[in-house]
């Protein structure tokens, strides 16, 4: 067995049986039962794995099936698993995908997944009422930043935006900040959608807008619809903007953001604002409320 040849040879015997995935208990035992060949090393079968390996680079289960077909040779899952795991190869096709925390995760990992309380209900009576947020990628010629932004969804304003080399808690955080400042009533309603990302999942998140007095709303999963509102200014941005020319380098980008999000909320009209730019719709909004008062 590989392990008892490197244990004789010095190496760690517990770090060994970690890296080949094989149980401590499991060698031991071998160890106590005379170390019977059924259970060691093969290298006949060590070397038709790695051929039948070369020839289709498939999983162990179709290696197994070919080892019965081709060779008469009944071997169990695991062992043609185990001994792939020890020659270092492993199937390209259909690996393992990642997969995302939710409510229903039992462990301390879990993050907070809130309802979809924005509902697709994209239209607001007031500034400040139904806000999006998002987080995208943003490109210049020697490498990529993060951009934060927070949408109000009365004016399609970009109310707070955040720069950064990170895809952490901070870059979103530091949006917060801008919005809802010291100044902010905690009595108003105010709804702040996102989508399920780790930032917005995020335990200091969750207790950051329920302390302000702020409702929590996540898009369902894998459904980029839910926050349509945000991911329509990034393809704004890039397309009307950073495709158009690429930056040069990371400040030349920074100063082109500045003044495309500018230029989207002063000089930019759109027809669902009757055809007056976000600003322009704002201001209007609050002169009849002054107005009516």
């Amino acid at each position: 067995m590989i392990v008892y040849d490197l244990t004789e040879d010095g190496f760690c015997t517990k770090r060994l049986c970690a890296y080949l995935e094989v149980r401590p208990q499991s060698y031991y035992r071998w160890l106590r039962h005379g170390k019977p060949l059924y259970r060691s090393f093969d290298e006949q079968l060590a070397e038709r794995i790695q051929a039948l390996f070369v020839r289709e680079k498939k999983g162990y289960r179709y290696i197994r099936d070919q080892l019965i077909r081709r060779d008469h040779r009944r071997v169990n899952d695991k062992t043609v698993l185990r001994y792939m795991h020890i020659l270092g190869i492993q199937s390209p096709i259909r690996k393992k995908r990642f997969q995302n925390c939710t409510t229903s995760d039992p462990n301390q990992k879990a993050r907070i997944v809130c309802d979809n309380v924005l509902a697709r209900d994209f239209e607001a009576s007031r500034p400040l009422e139904k806000l999006v947020t998002d987080v995208s990628y943003v490109h210049h010629q020697e490498g990529r930043l993060l951009i934060s932004v927070i949408k109000d969804l009365f004016d399609n304003s970009i109310i707070a935006y955040t720069v950064s080399k990170f895809n952490d808690c901070p870059l979103v955080t530091a949006c917060l900040d801008q919005v809802f400042t010291e100044t902010w009533n905690p009595t108003q309603s105010c709804i702040l959608h996102s989508d399920q990302g780790f930032q917005y999942t995020h335990l200091s998140y969750i207790a950051r807008l329920d302390e302000i007095g702020v409702t929590v709303s996540h898009s369902r999963k894998a459904n980029c619809y839910d926050n349509a509102c945000c991911e329509n200014f990034f393809s704004h941005l890039k397309s009307e903007c950073l495709e158009l020319n690429i930056p040069k380098n990371e400040k030349v980008l920074l100063d082109a953001i500045d003044d495309f999000i500018l230029f989207y909320n002063t000089d930019r009209p759109q027809r669902k604002l009757k055809g007056m730019t976000p600003l322009e719709f704002r201001e209007s909004y609050l002169r009849d409320t002054l107005l009516f008062r």
